[in-house]
């Protein structure tokens, strides 16, 4: 039973998965103490992809696991697939065309031992070129949060400053996200944050490692650079809708309501309408679409505690752009000026 699982979807990766793969196999925790799944997401580029990983299982059989899928999931749904496999006590994502730096899984897995963390999150860096070598940097603002309050839990759930929502730089104990179910939703972009709020609200302990060890790589392909704006445009619309019915069917959500509605306004609608802006703009039905489906989910949102808070300039900012969407007029004047500003934004 390896110490980490690290799980790795894999679709038409053949030119980027040789990185991510090397880094992990010289982890400095060392190949003994780890297992890498790698799935295969029902590729499409003529074998290329899944040789390259038979290739990896056949030459690392104690240490790699291959996994094909016979449809696409999309990352999330291999994802789940992968930890179905984990054997590990701890658990984390790697993405294809992403690499972690050779000290990663140590690190993490010493500070989640040494500290009883059920997660360890980090920092990551953006790089849009790959042969390039990046240094480990470390800060000095490594803590400990102990999650025993609701009090302690609505300020950790909406601290985008130290954290994020994202899925990949975090080590999780494995048995917490299956004792909980949590899984990542199949079939859509934008899937990450239905694991990682779920993770927010069930984890004791969470430790940030104030530490650089995962290279997210920006490729031009990826789907946040490509033109999904017609075709999954609502996906994270949909996702947030989702999560907040799966967090009421799990009790989770009259004592955070507040919190998971800022959330909403904040992750599911702002961070999705400042990517789509990238390539696509909303029409007036749109608009109307959009602020019509946030009204009827939360009848109440105008009052929410956190869209009065203007106590820095940033929520000011954000906020008042959140309120100028749930009071538009929706006259052609007003969704052009909307668009504009959304242009702008976008452009900064």
């Amino acid at each position: 039973m390896g110490k980490i699982s690290v799980v790795v979807p894999c679709h038409n990766v053949s030119e980027y998965l040789d990185k991510c793969v090397e880094y992990l196999l010289h982890q400095t925790i060392g190949i003994e103490n780890m297992e890498i799944i790698l799935v295969d997401d029902a590729s499409t580029d003529d074998g290329a992809t899944q040789s390259l990983i038979m290739e990896y299982e056949r030459q690392f059989p104690e240490t790699v696991m291959a996994v094909f899928l016979e449809e696409n999931l999309r990352q999330g749904g291999a994802r789940n697939v992968g930890v179905s496999y984990a054997g590990g006590e701890y658990l984390i994502f790697c993405d294809a065309d992403d690499w972690m730096l050779e000290e990663t899984l140590e690190h993490c897995y010493h500070a989640a031992k040494k500290y009883d963390a059920d997660v360890v999150e980090f920092k990551r860096i953006n790089v849009g070129i790959r042969d390039m070598h990046i240094d480990l940097k470390c800060g000095d603002d490594s803590h400990l949060t102990e999650l025993d309050t609701e009090e302690k839990r609505k300020a950790y759930l909406l601290d985008l400053k130290t954290g994020d929502y994202g899925s990949q730089n975090k080590l999780y104990r494995l048995s917490m996200i299956r004792d909980n179910q949590i899984v990542f939703p199949e079939h859509f972009i934008f899937e990450e944050v239905s694991f990682a709020l779920p993770v927010r609200m069930y984890a004791r302990r969470h430790y940030f490692l104030d530490e650089q060890l995962y290279v997210y790589y920006v490729s031009p392909g990826s789907t946040i650079r490509g033109d999904w704006g017609r075709e999954h445009r609502w996906d994270n619309l949909r996702i947030w809708i989702l999560l907040t019915g799966e967090l009421e069917q799990r009790g989770l959500f009259s004592a955070y309501r507040q919190e998971i509605e800022y959330l909403f306004l904040r992750l599911g609608v702002g961070y999705m309408l400042a990517m789509l802006f990238v390539n696509y703009v909303l029409t007036k039905d749109e608009w109307k679409f959009l602020v019509e489906t946030i009204q009827r989910l939360f009848p109440d949102i105008r009052e929410n505690k956190y869209l009065q808070d203007n106590s820095s300039m940033e929520n000011r900012v954000w906020n008042q752009m959140l309120l100028g969407w749930l009071n538009m007029e929706f006259t052609d004047e007003s969704v052009q000026a909307a668009n504009r500003l959304m242009a702008e934004c976008t452009r900064s």
